[in-house]
């Protein structure tokens, strides 16, 4: 079956949901991952994961996910993307401390979130995500349940293997590709932080075709020691998605990045963007009840 191969597939299973891949060897080692055929080759090996507390939706129930989920009263989602894994060895390659990254794009959502609620009181900020517990995502379901806010994730089979099986909602679209479209369309605001060929792709079809709104940010460059990772790896693929806008997309962006705390004057870029943004896409009585 192709889809199985391909994609993966997700069924109802009882009260709950089981997904299922074939010929995906590596997510064995994923906690509640189980082989239904151990004894075939890896290319024909089905490994199921299965979910009993997540409420998901399926992909014919996008709009019902997000009237549940995303929908109110000044309402404004807030998206990152970027990487979902980055390992010791990359982090000595392009001159950052284990684990800074995620804590930067953390102290990103957070001044971005403080900055909001601050400027706009009553404002009701919700999340889109990827729900996988790695990387950029995890950042987001951190935030998210630290602020208390909304969040809606969006996977596809193959990668709810990497979702935890806890209470929060999932759209699970049929493809890696309607996954990502779903994501797109269900936030307002952007950040770009860094990431590989799926970021970038999310990048453009969030400007270009969706309309949506895009904050790049080159979080490495502004936290590295030795000005993190080139745009394009030695085999011609994108290693940097923001790297690879700032070099292709002509913008103003050095001065993002100038002085003694390249970090910070960075966050001042982000906080101060996405105000602007907010303010257009909340009703009057808020947007400028403060000014």
């Amino acid at each position: 079956m192709k889809q199985i191969q391909d994609n993966g597939i997700i069924e109802k299973d009882g009260d709950g949901f089981v997904v299922k891949v074939q010929g995906k060897p590596y997510v064995a080692s994923i906690a509640g991952v189980v082989c239904e055929n151990p004894s075939a080759p890896p290319e024909q090996q089905i490994h199921v994961k299965r979910f009993a507390k997540k409420r998901i939706y399926l992909h014919n129930q996008y709009q019902r996910a997000v009237a549940e989920v995303l929908t109110g009263t000044d309402v404004v989602v807030l998206g990152m993307n970027g990487y979902s894994a980055l390992n010791d060895e990359q982090c000595r390659a392009w001159g950052v401390r284990p684990g800074a990254y995620e804590a930067a794009c953390e102290g990103i959502l957070n001044a971005v979130c403080c900055d909001l609620t601050s400027n706009f009181k009553g404002i009701d900020l919700r999340f889109a995500d990827g729900a996988s517990n790695v990387g950029v995502d995890a950042v987001l379901l951190k935030v998210a349940k630290k602020l208390n806010r909304p969040h809606l994730g969006h996977s596809c089979p193959k990668f709810m293997f990497y979702v935890e099986d806890d209470d929060s909602p999932v759209y699970v679209a049929k493809t890696q590709a309607g996954y990502a479209d779903a994501f797109i369309d269900s936030l307002q605001v952007l950040i770009a932080a860094n990431g590989r060929m799926q970021a970038f792709e999310h990048d453009i079809d969030a400007v270009f075709k969706k309309l949506k709104h895009l904050i790049p940010v080159n979080v490495l460059k502004s936290i590295s020691t030795t000005g993190g990772p080139p745009a394009i790896g030695p085999t011609g693929k994108i290693e940097d998605a923001v790297a690879a806008f700032e070099q292709r997309v002509h913008m103003a962006a050095q001065a993002i990045y100038g002085g003694r705390d390249p970090y910070k004057s960075m966050l001042g870029h982000v906080t101060e963007s996405t105000t602007a943004i907010v303010r257009n896409l909340i009703s009057p009585e808020r947007a400028f009840a403060h000014c």
